[in-house]
């Protein structure tokens, strides 16, 4: 449980240097599960990607080797993050868009991507705020355009209530405004099925779990 509240951007630039080792620590097996995010985008010359959270690029070292061709839009709260992505791939500076700033303020181009992918970034926004930024998704891709979450769920509801409990709780002794903070508000399994399709998404699947982190493969229905 989080003792205080700190602002998103300030959490992840502080530890923007020990990042990817705790990532590959915290998730369980993590080399395995990098591997299973890549091995979902579709090997397509060119393939445009919207990377929400980017970070320094744990998916997309494991992406760029399956399609080197791709061109990616990374966005992402941490401007040292995006430093350390920059380094990992400047031979590929011309595609790579990266943009410091909240991917719920960016514009999205309309359905400008072949597919979104988030990666452990979502878990701290609850139900409302993710409805948000999937009807933003949504309108992103193009017909039949995939989107992956890769992200922290709980299994039951009641574990979802708790963590917003003990959010809300925490900003009151804190007294703090609604803002972005580091803080884990996972949805369950099931409410995280059931926003996605509210957004639009369908069909959406459950797709893998490895621990206590699921795999999410949406897609958006071609117009008829």
């Amino acid at each position: 449980m989080n003792d205080d509240l700190e602002t998103m951007r300030a959490f992840f630039d502080r530890r923007a240097d020990s990042y990817e080792t705790h990532m590959k620590n915290k998730v369980e097996d993590s080399e395995k599960f990098y591997i299973e995010v890549s091995n979902l985008v579709p090997e397509t010359t060119g393939v445009s990607i919207l990377d929400l959270g980017c970070g320094t690029g744990l998916e997309l070292d494991q992406i760029f080797s399956r399609n080197p061709t791709a061109s990616v839009t990374g966005i992402d709260l941490s401007d040292k993050m995006l430093e350390i992505l920059r380094s990992k791939h400047h031979f590929r500076n011309d595609q790579m868009n990266l943009i410091a700033g909240s991917y719920f303020e960016v514009e999205f181009p309309s359905e400008g991507f072949d597919l979104a992918i988030s990666v452990q970034s979502m878990h701290h926004f609850g139900y409302g705020q993710k409805l948000t930024i999937y009807n933003k998704i949504f309108r992103s891709l193009v017909g039949n355009g995939m989107y992956i979450e890769a992200d922290y769920v709980v299994s039951t509801e009641i574990e979802e209530k708790e963590y917003r409990k003990r959010y809300e709780s925490l900003k009151s002794v804190c007294n703090v405004p609604d803002g972005f903070y580091h803080f884990d508000l996972p949805l369950s399994i099931n409410n995280q099925q059931a926003v996605l399709e509210k957004a639009g998404f369908m069909p959406v699947i459950h797709h893998a779990r490895y621990g206590n982190t699921s795999i999410f493969i949406s897609r958006k229905p071609v117009s008829k």
